[in-house]
């Protein structure tokens, strides 16, 4: 800070030093100089350095982790109901499921209906789903090919399948088509405890429902396609196929033949859409 002050005196002697050598070198007798006007510089303006202004940036909050959701505990098997009315309403509509699904001990019931489909028979009284309204249509096949007869001889009467019962199972088909693949597996694989424990329940102790479900849906994909009307006959109570091949397919493979070669192919497509996700979730 007094730099500027020590070159101020430096100046001030070396102009005194100059003044008594021009004196000393004159004949003349010397006459008081005038008074040497000393000069005084202004001060050199002084920089001063500014420390530097740290910006001040306010820290962002630290971020708070995300909540955990923990999932409800599953109830009791036998307190299920409501569970399952719920899953099955947020997939197909509060209206259809009550419409067209049983309402007690819906998952044994659809436990029991999916390990049918294999069978030869669905019981009524363990159906998960309601059957199509209004009748089988058929007609009178009046040229059977061939005839079929029974033990006496006599003839036995066959008939053709009308194609409008086809509209009878397209509500089905669409409501399947509707239901979002990737949520339905979700929503199983959640209460697959209460699927075991019902499937252990029809006596599979050290069985594997989802291994089951998978080789029922294959099943169903190899049900084979039948050209023209369905062939019927009918020597009680019950329509039963004329085709010997035909008729010892197992009850599910029926089913997507009864519903005609076009619903068949889009329920085949859904549940092929399934079969993958259902892998992919193992």
């Amino acid at each position: 800070m007094k730099a500027w002050i020590i070159g101020v005196l430096l100046v001030l002697f070396v102009a005194v030093g100059w003044y008594f050598y021009e004196a000393s070198q004159k004949d003349d007798i010397p006459t008081p100089p005038p008074a040497a006007e000393v000069i005084q510089e202004a001060p050199a303006p002084v920089a001063i350095e500014e420390e530097p202004v740290e910006e001040f940036v306010e820290a962002a909050p630290p971020e708070e982790p995300e909540p955990v959701v923990e999932e409800e505990p599953l109830p009791p098997l036998l307190d299920s109901d409501s569970l399952a009315a719920d899953s099955l309403g947020s997939l197909v509509g509060d209206a259809m499921a009550g419409r067209y699904f049983a309402s007690e001990d819906m998952i044994p019931r659809m436990v029991t209906t999916i390990d049918a489909l294999s069978s030869k028979q669905i019981p009524g009284a363990v159906q998960a789903v309601q059957g199509p309204e209004g009748d089988f249509e058929v007609s009178v096949d009046d040229q059977p090919d061939p005839s079929i007869v029974n033990e006496e001889g006599d003839p036995i009467p066959q008939f053709l399948s009308d194609p409008s019962n086809d509209g009878r199972y397209l509500v089905y088909v669409e409501m399947l088509e509707a239901v979002d693949t990737e949520e339905l597996v979700e929503m199983y694989q959640r209460q697959s405890p209460l699927f075991e424990e019902a499937w252990r329940q029809l006596g599979y102790a050290d069985g594997d429902f989802n291994q089951r479900l998978l080789a029922v849906i294959d099943e169903l994909l190899a049900t084979p396609e039948v050209e023209g009307p369905l062939r019927l006959k009918k020597p009680e109570a019950y329509y039963l196929f004329s085709n010997d091949e035909l008729e010892s397919l197992s009850a599910g493979q029926k089913i997507l033949l009864r519903m005609g070669n076009e619903n068949a192919a889009r329920v085949k497509a859904k549940l092929s859409e399934i079969r993958q996700a259902l892998l992919n979730a193992q």
